[in-house]
Parts: C-alpha cells; sequence; structure tokens
C-alpha cells in the first residue's frame, strides 16, 4: 500500500467526519453494529451456561439469525415508506427488552422452548442499524461517496474485532448473562442513536420526494394523485436480475468464510493451538481494515460493476492461496493479504446495490444483501461442519470455499454488463443535495 493512498485516504476521511451530520450518523452506528461482532459468541456462551447444552446454545443462535434473515426485509421496507426513525426506535429498545427476557429465563431455569422462542423474537426485532447507516452516510457527504461506502465496510469488520473481545473481557470479568445485557444495551444506543440524528430524517425525506418525483414524472405528464403516487413507488420491483446477480454473489462469499471460519479452528487443533484460531480469523478482518484504507486512496477508473467482478477475482487468488499455507502464521499471513480485498469488495457491492435498486426502496435492498449473507454464512458453516466431521482434509476444505468465491466472480463477470445498464436507468440516490437539516 503506497504512502500516497494512505495520506489520501487520512485527508479523505477528514473531509468525510467533517461533513454536517456524518459523525451523528457514524457514532450511534459503530455502537449499535458492535452487536453483529457479538451475537454469536454471546448466545453461544450465554446459552449453554444456561442449559448446559451445546445443541441448545446452536438452535437459540441458529433461530435468532434465520429469524433475524427473514424479518430484516420487512422492516427495510418500512423504513424506506418513512417509519425509519419509528423502526429504529421501536427494535432497538424492543430487542434489548427480549434479550433481558431471555437472560431471566436462564437465570431461573425456564423450559428451553421458551429460551429458544425469546432469543428467536429477539432476531426478529433486530434493528437494521447496517442499512439505515448506508442508506443516509453516502448522501450526507455526496462528494464522497466511495470513502463513505468504505468507511462503512471498515466500521463492520471493526465490529467483528471489537465486538469478540468486549465480550471475553465482560465475560471474564462477570458471567456471559451480563454479557448478554452489555450487547442489549449496545443495541438500544446504537439505534436509538441513530433515529435521534438530524441528518437521517432529512435524508429519508429527500429520497422518498426524489422517488415520488421520479414516479410522477413517469406518468407522461397525466396528473396523478399523492396516493397513487405512493402505489406506484411499491410497486416498482426490486428483485430486476442485477440485483439478484448481486444477493448470490454476496451469498457465495459469505459462504465461504463460513466453510473457513468453521475448517480453521479445527485446522488450529489439530496442530495443537486451538487458542490461536481467533487470532488466525482476526487476520482477515485486519487485513480488510488494511485494505479498505487503501481503498479509500484509491481513484478506480473501472466502472463498479468491472471493479466489483475485479476485486472478486482477486478474492478467489487469495482463498486459493490458503492452499500454500504450511502452518498457522503462514496462513494468517495469506488471510491478511486475501482480506485486502474484502472491505473494498463491500465497498463497491453497496455502490452498486444503491445505483440498482428502485427509487425509494434502498434500504429494503441492503436489508435483502444481509440475508443473503446470513443465509450463506450458515449454510457454509453447516456445510463445513458436516464434511469436516467426516475426516474431509483441509485441502479439500479449501477447494469447497474457493469454488463458491470463484462461482461469484464468474457471476459477476458473466452479469457485468446487465448491472452497468441497471445501475445507469437509475438516477444516483447519493447525488442528491444534502439535507440542509443535518447540520
Amino acid at each position: 500500500m503506497s504512502g500516497l493512498a494512505v495520506v489520501t485516504a487520512a485527508r479523505r476521511y477528514r473531509a468525510l467526519i467533517a461533513s454536517p451530520g456524518v459523525a451523528r450518523v457514524a457514532v450511534p452506528s459503530l455502537i449499535g453494529r458492535l452487536p453483529y461482532g457479538m451475537a454469536t459468541l454471546v448466545f453461544i456462551l450465554a446459552v449453554q451456561h444456561g442449559t448446559g447444552s451445546y445443541a441448545v446454545a446452536g438452535i437459540a443462535t441458529g433461530a435468532h439469525s434465520a429469524i433475524t434473515a427473514f424479518t430484516s426485509p420487512w422492516l427495510g421496507r418500512l423504513c424506506d415508506r418513512g417509519y425509519a426513525v419509528a423502526v429504529l426506535r421501536i427494535t432497538g429498545v424492543l430487542y434489548a427488552l427480549l434479550l433481558s427476557g431471555m437472560v431471566a429465563a436462564l437465570w431461573t431455569h425456564q423450559p428451553v422452548a421458551l429460551i429458544i422462542g425469546l432469543a428467536a423474537l429477539a432476531g426478529a426485532a433486530n434493528p437494521p442499524v447496517g442499512a439505515v447507516t448506508r442508506v443516509v452516510l453516502p448522501g450526507l457527504a455526496p462528494a464522497h461517496v466511495q470513502t463513505a461506502y468504505a468507511f462503512d465496510a471498515i466500521t463492520v469488520e471493526l465490529t467483528y474485532v471489537l465486538g469478540p473481545v468486549l465480550i471475553a473481557l465482560v465475560t471474564a470479568a462477570t458471567n456471559p448473562y451480563v454479557a448478554v445485557i452489555v450487547t442489549a444495551l449496545l443495541a438500544t444506543a446504537g439505534s436509538v442513536g441513530l433515529a435521534a440524528a438530524p441528518g437521517l430524517t432529512a435524508r429519508y425525506r429527500e429520497v422518498r420526494t426524489a422517488a415520488l418525483a421520479r414516479a410522477a414524472s413517469a406518468s407522461n405528464g397525466v396528473t396523478v394523485s399523492a396516493a397513487a403516487l405512493k402505489r406506484a413507488l411499491r410497486a416498482n420491483r426490486l428483485m430486476r436480475l442485477s440485483l439478484v446477480v448481486v444477493l448470490i454473489v454476496g451469498a457465495l462469499e459469505a459462504a465461504a468464510y463460513g466453510v473457513m471460519e468453521v475448517a480453521i479452528p479445527k485446522y488450529a487443533a489439530d496442530l495443537g493451538a486451538p487458542q490461536a484460531a481467533g487470532a488466525v480469523v482476526a487476520a482477515w478482518s485486519a487485513g480488510s481494515i488494511v485494505g479498505g484504507v487503501w481503498f479509500s486512496g484509491m481513484n478506480p477508473k473501472l466502472s463498479q460493476p468491472k471493479l466489483f467482478a475485479l476485486l472478486l477475482c482477486l478474492n478467489t487468488v487469495g482463498f486459493g492461496a490458503m492452499l500454500l499455507a504450511f502452518g498457522l502464521p503462514s496462513l494468517a499471513l495469506i488471510l491478511f493479504l486475501g482480506g485486502m480485498v474484502i472491505s473494498p469488495t463491500t465497498a463497491v457491492e453497496c455502490a452498486l446495490v444503491t445505483r440498482i435498486a428502485p427509487a425509494g426502496r434502498s434500504t429494503e435492498a441492503f436489508t435483502w444483501v444481509g440475508t443473503g449473507i446470513y443465509v450463506g454464512f450458515a449454510a457454509g458453516s453447516s456445510i463445513s461442519g458436516l464434511i469436516i466431521n467426516q475426516g474431509t482434509s483441509l485441502t479439500t476444505v479449501i477447494l469447497i470455499a474457493t469454488a463458491m468465491v470463484a462461482t461469484g466472480a464468474l457471476l459477476a463477470v458473466a452479469a457485468s454488463r446487465r448491472i452497468a445498464a441497471d445501475a445507469h436507468a437509475n438516477p444516483d440516490p447519493a447525488a442528491l443535495p444534502a439535507p440542509a437539516a443535518a447540520h
């Protein structure tokens, strides 16, 4: 990574954070997304601590993730229809209450069905902090859109680095139940804080107004009622082919990460160093953070669809390079280098989703991206667990994960023209004027 890119990135990040309203969105967003990197670990620790069963802990964790994947697009749709503030406030509070209820059920040794049910209900109320942030943040700084998406991607990686560390510290000092309460409070603070950001309400109003104006212009001069315009906006098809391709690609990438995040701890255990697995996996996130900073200082000449396909091809190379590992240190180095394309890929993917999604439906589109990631990661983890239990070698597991990423890259290459055409047909939401109310 060149020094010039670092200097340029630093300058762009300063300009982004200095943009009116950005800090008021970025800070609560980071707080509210810390539970993303905490939920799996804290559910496993707390439910196992209360029930004595890893099987129950796994079911509770899976129920939470599965219901989140199912309900988040509905929450995203409500946000797009002008209820983002209400959705964030209600889900933020409800999520904390349900997690607290789960802790109470564990503490008092309630039936397993109730514990799993509360975990599932909490998943239904998981605040859509990430999707809302990705709609609002670039619009507050339209001159720094690439930097905003890269910053968002780095924020996600930070949650997966800081979250588990925070859980480990809280659990060591107290117990897993307190860690659940901390997770709940962070979700509430971030969600409610984001809802209170002046730029959020103003930004959604701008996006909604622009979407309705576009629907009105499509009526060929015929006078249409406001109610009819809103119905037309809702009827605008979201799942066009280009967006479906992006969702499938994201799911395949997540599946590949799920495969390896189960395989790496097994590999570390086979080498007699199971305690090193966390550090090795963390090298992936560290590389992603560095790559995100580097990407922020670049000025790519390729179109976004072509850049997306190129980054996916590079990610395929990174996965394949794991075959060269000859121990944990070398694997960590390979993961760090391969991880450098993760944040840039996420940033470009977010930009594409914003451009492909119909006017006024970006939040829902981003929640569908999240659903794809949830499903893909869960499928990859399950596949990995099954084949590892059958004694499959690490080489075979790496080849399976690499094939998943390569399939996604091929899809992105094949569909790049269609993606470009759909993106070009839509106005860029980030090009709307920054809301004056964001100050």
